[in-house]
């Protein structure tokens, strides 16, 4: 598995929370990413902005395991990419 291609990383505070917003240049199928935040992470999603020629391939699945993702995707997504991690502050 190769490490995802990070471009950008935001933290906002939520309360008690912080909302981590990780943009992506590119990320492929089983592609992981370490966020360093172990079990500090309480929910998660992310939203790909690939736009895909055929139907049925739009989409990622994220799996977390101790704070690093892997990606699951029919296709490659590249320019707009996003994870949001919600956090233990």
């Amino acid at each position: 598995m190769a490490a995802a291609t990070l471009s950008r990383t935001e933290e906002h505070s939520c309360g008690d929370l912080k909302l981590y917003v990780f943009t992506f240049s590119s990320v492929a199928d089983t592609n992981t990413f370490a966020s360093g935040l172990g079990s500090k992470v309480v929910g998660y999603w992310a939203n790909s902005e690939t736009n895909e020629s055929t139907a049925g391939d739009e989409g990622f699945n994220v799996a977390n395991s101790s704070g690093t993702f892997t990606f699951y995707g029919k296709t490659t997504a590249t320019g707009g990419f996003k994870l949001f991690v919600l956090a233990q502050g």
